[in-house]
């Protein structure tokens, strides 16, 4: 357990400014970008069918990066890879630093699911940037393998990041403004990870057409949701007034 919770605890004093906001926004941007870049160029191409596709009415967001503007899908999947993963330390990190929400007292299961949840965020960011490189037509057992890898890292540290941040969430508000940022980051974490084994179940069972509509859907959603993790590591003032040293700060004359 000391082990677990030694990097919690080098968190709350690690000293960072006030720009850790970039990591999502960058990520969320750099992702939204490189698929609608994919999906504008399918589109301008007349809608073309790449070989071995099997979804007969729009193509796997693999299919198009296989082919076309594979140099953008590799540098869109390393910049979303990298800024997701500073954004899953950027997430946790404002929870126990001082200098933002100073959460130093949380139990310590909170505690050991936020280095879990860094943990399987930075092997997500990982095996995006092997995806994006082995996104060929003679890897695809092996592009299969690092989708499912990636999805299972993303998944998992959205879970793991929604359940640390469950207190604030439908718990008492401490932070004004926060509760609305949880409750639609966990609202997108829902959705996703419904889609996201929808997409799984079809894939297997040879449904390619449903499943195609639901991977472009979980992609993009999957943009927004890292939008929203701004609101975590941005907005940090508006601490509620009934704190134990409200009342010291006040004048003894008035």
């Amino acid at each position: 357990m000391a082990v677990l919770l030694l990097w919690p605890r080098a968190l709350k004093h690690v000293s960072l400014s006030g720009y850790l906001w970039l990591f999502p926004l960058v990520a969320g941007i750099s992702w939204f970008t490189t698929i609608t870049i994919l999906l504008v160029r399918w589109l301008a191409l007349g809608q073309p069918r790449y070989p071995g596709q099997v979804n007969p009415d729009v193509p796997f967001i693999s299919d198009i990066a296989a082919f076309t503007f594979k140099p953008v899908f590799v540098t869109g999947c390393t910049v979303t890879g990298v800024t997701f993963a500073g954004t899953m330390f950027a997430v946790h990190h404002v929870r126990y630093a001082r200098a933002f929400y100073g959460l130093v007292d949380d139990v310590a299961w909170r505690q050991n699911t936020s280095v879990f949840a860094m943990v399987a965020g930075l092997a997500a960011a990982v095996l995006l940037f092997f995806l994006s490189l082995f996104d060929t037509v003679d890897a695809h057992a092996r592009h299969q393998l690092l989708l499912m890898g990636t999805f299972g890292g993303l998944g998992l540290s959205a879970v793991l990041t929604a359940a640390v941040w469950w207190d604030q969430t439908w718990g008492p508000a401490k932070f004004s403004g926060l509760r609305r940022w949880c409750l639609v980051n966990t609202g997108l974490m829902a959705c996703q990870v419904v889609i996201g084994l929808s997409f799984v179940v079809l894939m297997y069972s040879g449904r390619y057409r449903p499943a195609g509509f639901l991977e472009w859907t979980l992609t993009y959603l999957g943009s927004f949701w890292l939008l929203t993790f701004i609101g975590y590591t941005r907005f940090r003032n508006g601490i509620d007034s009934q704190t134990p040293d409200g009342t010291e700060r006040q004048p003894l004359l008035a």
